[in-house]
Formats: structure tokens, C-alpha cells, sequence
């Protein structure tokens, strides 16, 4: 696994690994991709996470899904400045709602430590 794969989600490194083999021409525009159960076990992970990796993909524009047909890739990539641009609108998203609780639970120590000082 490379580095930038360390720490995402399972679907997540499943969906990159299949955006890196289209973007390196392993996988061409109108290729067929395996079955969700063939995902699944060619990345060894669960039904259900290779389901959710072909879903984002399909979401980002990297693939067509055509039901009881299968998952094609898609004749036209999405633009990956543009997905970064809203990664980084999600991260920042993120961060507010993660600052915002060590907020909240750094002034819930504060009270403790000042309930036990008092007692």
C-alpha cells in the first residue's frame, strides 16, 4: 500500500487503487470493471465495501454504472482539481467541527478540575 493510502477508509484505498489504474491507462474508457463481488475479492474486502467504493467512483464521475449490466469507465474523467477543491472544503468542514468539540470538552475538564479542587 502506498503512503498516501495509509490511513483511508477501506473503500476509500479500493477507489483510489481503481483511479490509479485508470489514470495510468490499466483501465481504458468503456472497460468493463469486475462484478461488486469480483471487487470484492480481488481487493480482499467485504461486499459491501467494494459496493461503496464503485458508488463513490461513480459519484466522482470515474464510472458508469449501468444496473444488470455492470460498471464501465467512464468515457470522460472528472476533474480532479475540482474534487480537490471539495476535499478541502470537506476537511475544513472537519476541522471547524473538531476544534469546536475539543472546545466543548476541553471546558468540561476545566469544570472537573475545578469541582475537585473545590472538594
Amino acid at each position: 500500500m502506498s503512503s498516501a493510502m495509509t490511513g483511508l477508509a477501506a473503500y476509500q484505498r479500493v477507489a483510489e487503487a481503481i483511479r490509479q489504474d485508470i489514470r495510468a491507462g490499466r483501465l481504458k474508457a468503456g472497460d468493463k470493471l469486475p462484478s461488486n463481488r469480483g471487487v470484492a475479492d480481488l481487493y480482499d474486502v467485504s461486499l459491501g465495501t467494494a459496493q461503496k467504493a464503485l458508488k463513490a467512483l461513480e459519484d466522482e464521475g470515474w464510472v458508469l454504472a449501468t444496473p444488470s449490466v455492470g460498471v464501465f469507465v467512464s468515457e470522460s474523467m472528472p476533474d480532479e482539481n475540482e474534487r480537490r477543491s471539495v476535499d478541502l472544503n470537506d476537511v475544513r468542514d472537519e476541522l471547524a467541527k473538531l476544534r469546536s468539540a475539543v472546545e466543548t470538552l476541553t471546558a468540561r475538564v476545566d469544570s472537573l478540575e475545578a469541582r475537585s479542587d473545590k472538594g
